[in-house]
């Protein structure tokens, strides 16, 4: 393998296993636009980070929800460790093969479905140079053409650093809202009502296709929430909010006056076992606290300190406001 190609893959993992810095973002871009061959070689390297990725997400090699403890650390710095092994072992020379062969056939699109399960976390670098955080069970197309970047987010949540290019915007769309940047970072929460966009770098232009509301435009440090037939579009800037309701991409949840209820919501989405509000006079409880996504145990011990009230916690769920349980441990 050459040197561009090595050096291509070495940015390629780089992007999958941690967002850059400024200094290494510009040094990215200088060697990117310092030669066609470095490109060319770039596209072929984020087309086996592509390959590689789908391979670690396979059911039967994921791991179990008691095991997941730092499993952001083991899909974006781990896997990418492997993933090296792997291309330097055969990977490159299978990829440069399938590359060959759908190089053959006219493709006006360049297609890409990605998947998170419950409790995994996804970072991808795209062959624009844009890089996709997904959170837990999200899924969304990429298709990129010559006119246009386009995502369509079909359930879950992303963040996207999007590559500069205003020959070709970068469009997200969630059911009927659209969000449309050139270069910045946002991310996009699709609910069944509409969309949540928070922008942490940059402007973003949201509106609905649906709607009659006005586009409007979205800056850091603001969030917008964008209904599926809305008739106005309401900005709010929170820069602290906004932090915290991104933690997810460090394997946090963060709360702050959050009811119990929105709570407990967070961490079922991450976690196969559930945590139940036996008590419905708790769920508008409000509470502050900074918890691992994956250890709902110590969230549930303060919220039995904090409210007195009794916790079940079993291997199937964990049960808040309930009497004892036999054979549970207390």
């Amino acid at each position: 393998m050459s040197r561009i190609d090595d050096e291509a893959l070495e940015w390629a993992m780089r992007q999958a296993s941690r967002e850059l810095s400024a200094q290494e973002r510009a040094a990215f871009d200088a060697w990117y636009a310092a030669h066609p061959r470095h490109q060319g070689a770039y596209l072929r390297a984020a087309a086996i980070q592509h390959s590689l990725d789908q391979v670690t997400v396979q059911d039967s090699m994921r791991p179990r929800a008691e095991s997941r403890r730092g499993e952001w650390e083991v899909v974006s710095s781990g896997v990418a460790r492997n993933r090296r092994a792997l291309v330097f072992g055969g990977a490159l020379a299978a990829g440069l093969a399938i590359l060959a062969t759908t190089a053959l056939r006219p493709r006006l699109v360049d297609r890409t479905v990605l998947q998170t399960a419950q409790g995994e976390f996804r970072k991808v670098p795209l062959a624009d140079r844009s890089v996709v955080s997904m959170n837990s069970g999200t899924e969304l197309e990429v298709a990129l053409t010559a006119s246009e970047r386009r995502i369509v987010l079909s359930q879950g949540e992303a963040w996207f650093e999007v590559a500069k290019d205003k020959t070709k915007p970068f469009i997200v769309e969630s059911g009927d809202v659209r969000v449309r940047a050139v270069g910045t970072a946002f991310a996009v929460r699709r609910h069944p009502e509409g969309a949540d966009v928070l922008v942490t770098e940059g402007v973003v232009e949201v509106w609905s296709e649906a709607g009659n509301a006005r586009k409007q435009r979205v800056a850091a440090g603001a969030r917008a929430f964008v209904g599926k037939q809305a008739t106005s579009i309401t900005v709010s800037e929170d820069r602290d909010d906004i932090e915290r309701r991104l933690a997810w991409r460090s394997g946090k949840l963060v709360f702050q006056n959050r009811s119990l209820a929105d709570a407990v919501a967070d961490f079922n989405r991450y976690n196969s076992r559930q945590i139940l509000i036996a008590d419905p006079a708790l769920s508008n409880k409000t509470l502050v606290g900074q918890y691992r996504i994956d250890q709902p145990e110590h969230f549930a011990n303060d919220v039995r300190a904090l409210f007195r009230v009794q916790v079940a916690i079993t291997p199937e769920r964990i049960t808040i406001g309930a009497g004892p349980v036999p054979g549970t441990r207390r």
